[in-house]
């Protein structure tokens, strides 16, 4: 099993979240809104240890626990509906995962 974890522009969501359900074999996904930042050009000094939170960026994160096969399937989704072409757009991370319970199956 893989997990995905994409932090997108927010405003892509839709987009993203249709592409998703076009996936056969997919159960389903997870969505927060974040907060964080990353390289800038305006960022000349270095961190700012005294940013305020009101100056990250607001991005979604999305996240997929799903079978190996579909896996490229899910990360070519997120990507291509995701994608602007401008700064900025977010990241897609791929994990390994061992196990998958579901609690409404878990017996003694």
């Amino acid at each position: 099993m893989k997990e995905v974890k994409a932090y997108i522009k927010a405003f892509k969501l839709g987009d993203v979240t249709q592409a998703l359900h076009k996936i056969e074999g997919l159960d389903g996904a997870s969505v927060s809104e974040v907060r964080g930042f990353g390289r800038s050009k305006k960022a000349t000094s270095g961190f700012d240890s005294e940013k305020s939170p009101s100056e990250f960026v607001k991005h979604v994160k999305i996240e997929v626990v799903c079978e190996d096969e579909v896996e490229a399937q899910v990360v070519n989704a997120i990507h291509k509906a995701a994608h602007t072409g401008l700064r900025g757009d977010g990241k897609i991370y791929v994990s390994d995962v061992s196990r998958g319970i579901r609690i409404q199956e878990l017996s003694e």
